[in-house]
């Protein structure tokens, strides 16, 4: 049922009068439902409650004008959540957001006319979202963002951590944030490592920042708040597929399509990073459940997302995030024969061509050793099908790589699977390389599988060095290495 709101004097509610400052906070999340960023910090209040003894008891007041009025209101940061079950306790520091549902009800009128959204901006004054950072750029503010560029360009590279500590994205990041002289700048530096971090598999640091990062955004009106917000809220997402809460970072995906779907449509880092974790969401649910009649239809779309992750990556030329894509496409379409979700008899080099093109991006831009993905995705195929098979000859899947084969000459693969796998574990235990712990468990798993299949000595250390590791994944991921090691012959042992 809609609701009917006059904004001429006296405004009234479905014909009732209604209390200017509820009334203008409502106008305010609609407005803001409009824009594509629908949360509202208290902050952002002060112009339309500037006459109220305390903002705490006018939202009070405006609430439960909403509920006479028939209107639900949310407030926290996720607004996707179901508004019967938020703490009202915590109503008081927002942000504040007017579900989509609610936001189609609402029907504004001047005079009996439908309202423009230029009405509505004139409703609510002509400051009434203002901004404490202003949009233009000072010559004060350039050391600044010279610092920040320079992160981002090495981030674009894949040179998060350096030997030399200011040659890293995080020692650009580091002198940034003796820079950062505004709430605007320290909310970019937050995000950035926020980034860096999660990369590199330090769930407690980037929660440490998200955290931070929310509080600032509470505190102040940002110029560029609708994009750290949706960043905000996708890194969330990031967090929560990486310990495995798939169900939240869906919820996370969907609400931010919801209520950004002009940035993510347009903005190409966030648009290649939705897509790549909601083509990582659905592969995860097609493998969980192969058999579901709607598995193959999660394959296809899965495929297709990392299609469109990858092609924004290599449109918006950032290379680290196409060389990304480009694995994740190939990995899944090998998952998915060997689930039965897809792919023909071409399919298996068709994945290995996308990992080893993957590679050429990462020798080409000086990434080949940044991370382990490549390779231990390229050992995962050579295992074969089934788990005590016979590895795939070198010469088949270098065949298999086509005109990227030249790019997998950077890695030991004549010598073996087993001295591939050990080469890079040497990598990071001398402090070369830093593999977070999913890649680190990963290549313990797989240089003791070669150890066992070539009879290298040494595999029952590996095992042991694997099982004291575990510890540092996720739970999903650690049953998932369990279940694996617990079909190994004890002799192996």
């Amino acid at each position: 049922m809609s609701v009917r709101v006059e904004l001429t004097t006296p405004q009234t509610v479905d014909g009732a009068r209604a209390p200017f400052q509820s009334l203008w906070l409502l106008v305010r999340l609609a407005q803001a439902r409009q824009l594509g960023h629908p949360a509202v910090h208290s902050q952002a209040l002060h112009r339309g409650f500037s006459d109220a003894k305390t903002l705490r008891m006018a939202i009070s007041r405006a609430f439960r004008d909403f509920a006479r009025w028939g209107v639900t209101v949310g407030w926290g940061d996720d607004s996707g959540r179901d508004v019967r079950f938020l703490n009202t306790g915590q109503r008081s520091r927002g942000p504040f957001w007017l579900p989509a549902a609610e936001a189609a009800r609402l029907q504004f009128t001047v005079a009996g006319v439908p309202a423009s959204p230029d009405d509505l901006i004139a409703f609510l004054g002509e400051d009434a979202t203002p901004m404490e950072d202003s949009e233009r750029l000072t010559l004060d503010e350039l050391p600044f963002w010279r610092q920040m560029t320079l992160a981002r360009l090495a981030i674009r590279s894949g040179r998060l951590v350096s030997a030399q500590r200011d040659d890293g994205a995080l020692g650009a990041l580091r002198l940034a944030g003796e820079l950062a002289t505004v709430p605007a700048e320290q909310a970019h530096l937050w995000l950035t490592e926020a980034w860096i971090w999660r990369r590199l598999g330090d769930a407690a640091q980037t929660a440490r920042l998200l955290q931070q990062l929310r509080r600032l955004r509470r505190r102040h009106v940002l110029v560029d708040d609708a994009y750290l917000a949706a960043m905000e809220r996708l890194l969330g997402a990031w967090c929560a597929y990486d310990r495995r809460d798939l169900a939240c970072a869906e919820r996370l995906l969907d609400n931010l399509a919801a209520d950004a779907g002009v940035l993510l449509r347009h903005h190409p880092h966030l648009r290649f990073e939705w897509h790549n974790l909601s083509a990582l969401l659905l592969r995860s649910r097609a493998l969980a459940q192969p058999r579901h009649p709607d598995a193959g239809t999660w394959a296809r779309v899965a495929l297709e997302r990392f299609g469109t992750a990858l092609a924004t990556a290599l449109r918006s030329q950032t290379l680290d995030a196409a060389q990304q894509g480009a694995a994740n496409l190939g990995m899944a379409q090998w998952l998915f024969r060997l689930a039965g979700l897809g792919g023909d008899a071409d399919s298996a080099a068709q994945a290995v061509q996308w990992i080893a093109f993957s590679e050429w991006l990462c020798v080409r831009n000086g990434l080949s050793r940044q991370s382990a993905w490549n390779p231990l995705y390229l050992m995962r195929i050579a295992r074969g099908e089934l788990a005590g098979g016979a590895p795939i000859p070198l010469d088949t899947l270098l065949g298999w790589a086509g005109p990227f084969a030249e790019a997998l000459a950077g890695l030991p693969l004549n010598e073996g699977w087993h001295a591939t796998a050990m080469g890079l574990l040497h990598e990071h235990d001398a402090g070369r390389c830093r593999y977070p712990a999913t890649q680190l468990c990963a290549l313990l798993y797989e240089a003791a599988w070669f150890g066992r299949h070539e009879k290298v000595a040494g595999t029952p250390e590996l095992l042991a060095r694997l099982r004291t590791q575990l510890a540092e994944l996720s739970p999903a991921d650690r049953d998932y290495y369990l279940a694996q090691l617990a079909e190994w012959p004890v002799e192996a042992w």
